[in-house]
């Protein structure tokens, strides 16, 4: 290691040292000659920071005749000093809810990250992969180069960084990333390349790998997925294979709709129609093969858990023309009571399978109003929130405050805590009422990070009018202050990432996202007082 003289010294003892051993790197010499020895123990700990911090922005000891390339120039600007101000109170742990903000709104820019908070910047995007994007764009020339260096980096090249041989020796992103491309441009090249390596690779290597197949399954796949991938050992993997077959027009799809059609069917009775179950009075042994299994868990009947099965293999979107109805009819259907919470346990399973083919338009209400839930389904928030992560960023939020008046205070704050990541945008006045009766409750039931999340719901053009009608209250809970103080911390935030484009002209403002194209307010600089010529609903009552 680079500073491994000192580390000898600090062990040993400093009381003899008169001078510190040679600088490690000939890039710390001048700086190296500025530390007084008079205290000696204190010049090891320099000495030994400096080391580190060299370290960690990319410099390494240099192997005898080893030719290193320096870093290139940066094309891009620095953030200014107190926009990284902001940037190193969120990383030390103050308003950490706000990050990702700070990051989407960065990125939008044409600037970077100065060098000294790149190792910052780069720890970030190794623990938060939803990060990564912003990361990148972010981290710059220099930060590029910095990750060349550590093998831990190496997810800001995913993607990007591979070649004709990265299958065979490359790194995990390396050989995902030639798999993603090849699938592209030459489907029988990739799959003739998987089929020759699947025996060796590695549990987590497989599920990968299933993963990104089954998010974009090719006619290619389908002969794999059934006679291997199908018969893996282990369940998660297994439920891959057949999320993709269920997705092409696969004989595993043609049995799965089969066996709807022997189950369920529409009947015409006294004028109305209605939904008829009648679940298989035997279990087929054919049916393991496709993930079926035999043996329902404690406390549940076998044909009840048999029909549960066979509807959550079929995405949600087949039923209408599979049973010969409007796709909003199929939810409003009476049926008979008997067979009515297996039906709905199934309809769930397969939401939660194929979330961007639920019928989400009319299943994302049915969700939010079935009353009682099912008890051993998936949680009901943890289904809706699967449900808006497979829609476009600038749909979410119309969906969000269609249902959330409908839900228990309860879940619509955990709704509302779980899709923190998109809320940067325009937000519906129900969604804000739901946040104000939160903050007004009496006893609170909020805690501090909670109210820290829902502080960043208000729309930018309409915080400082919340923090006016904050002020306003005779008296605020620990929690509403909580949440006033996180509002100002976003106002402050924004104003000085801003600043920069402000002073030069407005033609060199960065494309902010917006509600058209993602999660930012277009006019977040502008404070308005009113919003439509009006206060929103439902904003503390006592006040408008």
């Amino acid at each position: 290691m680079m500073n491994d003289s000192l580390i000898t010294t600090a062990l040993l003892g400093t009381s003899r040292m008169k001078e510190l051993p040679a600088a490690p790197d000939v890039l710390l010499e001048k700086t190296w000659q500025n530390i007084c020895v008079k205290d000696p123990a204190s010049a090891v700990l320099q000495a030994l920071a400096l080391t580190r911090a060299l370290h960690r922005c990319g410099t390494r000891l240099r192997v005898v005749d080893e030719k290193i390339l320096a870093c290139g120039p940066e094309n891009h600007q620095h953030l200014p000093a107190t926009t990284i101000d902001h940037f190193l109170r969120m990383v030390r742990g103050e308003y950490p809810e706000v990050l990702s903000e700070w990051l989407g709104i960065a990125a939008a820019s044409d600037y970077v990250l100065p060098s000294r908070v790149l190792p910052e910047l780069l720890l970030l995007g190794t623990k938060d992969h939803s990060l990564r994007p912003m990361v990148r764009k972010l981290a710059g020339v220099r930060g590029l180069w910095i990750a060349e260096r550590h093998a831990n980096l190496s997810w800001i090249f995913e993607g990007e960084k591979w070649d004709e041989q990265s299958w065979l020796d490359g790194s995990s992103s390396e050989r995902l990333a030639w798999l993603r491309h090849k699938r592209a441009s030459d489907p029988e090249q990739a799959m003739t390349a998987l089929i020759s390596q699947w025996s060796g690779e590695k549990v987590a290597m497989r599920e990968s790998i299933l993963r990104l197949i089954s998010e974009n399954p090719l006619p290619s796949d389908e002969a794999w997925l059934e006679n291997v991938a199908l018969r893996e050992n282990r369940e998660e993997h297994r439920e891959l294979a057949s999320i993709a077959l269920a997705r092409l027009p696969s004989e595993f799809r043609q049995r799965a709709i089969s066996r709807i059609r022997s189950c369920i069917k529409i009947e015409r009775r006294m004028l109305k129609r209605i939904l008829v179950v009648e679940p298989p009075n035997v279990f087929d042994a054919s049916w393991a093969a496709d993930g079926i299994k035999e043996k329902p868990p404690q406390g549940l009947g076998e044909k009840a858990w048999w029909l549960r099965q066979i509807v959550s293999l079929v995405p949600l979107a087949v039923f209408p023309e599979l049973l010969g109805c409007e796709p909003g009819e199929l939810f409003a259907l009476p049926m008979e009571r008997d067979w009515q919470e297996p039906l709905w346990h199934g309809w769930i399973d397969s939401a939660r399978r194929f979330p961007g083919h639920a019928l989400q338009e009319h299943f994302f209400a049915f969700a939010a109003e079935l009353n009682p839930w099912p008890a051993a389904s998936v949680h009901r928030v943890v289904l809706l929130s699967a449900l808006l992560d497979a829609r476009p960023v600038t749909e979410r939020f119309h969906w969000l405050d269609s249902v959330i008046g409908k839900l228990p205070a309860d879940l619509a704050i955990e709704l509302l805590i779980r899709n923190r990541e998109a809320c940067y945008s325009e937000v519906g006045n129900t969604t804000l009422s739901v946040i104000d009766a939160a903050l007004l409750a009496k006893p609170q039931g909020l805690n501090r990070q909670q109210a820290r999340i829902l502080a960043l719901y208000i729309p930018h053009d309409l915080i400082s009018m919340r923090l006016a009608l904050l002020a306003a209250q005779p008296e605020l809970s620990p929690i509403a202050e909580e949440f006033a103080t996180t509002l100002e911390f976003r106002r402050s935030m924004i104003h000085h990432l801003l600043t920069p484009w402000i002073r030069t002209s407005s033609d060199n403002m960065p494309k902010l996202p917006t509600p058209q194209n993602s999660p930012l307010s277009p006019s977040m600089m502008n404070v308005h007082a009113h919003r439509n010529g009006s206060f929103p609903r439902g904003l503390w009552p006592n006040i408008c």
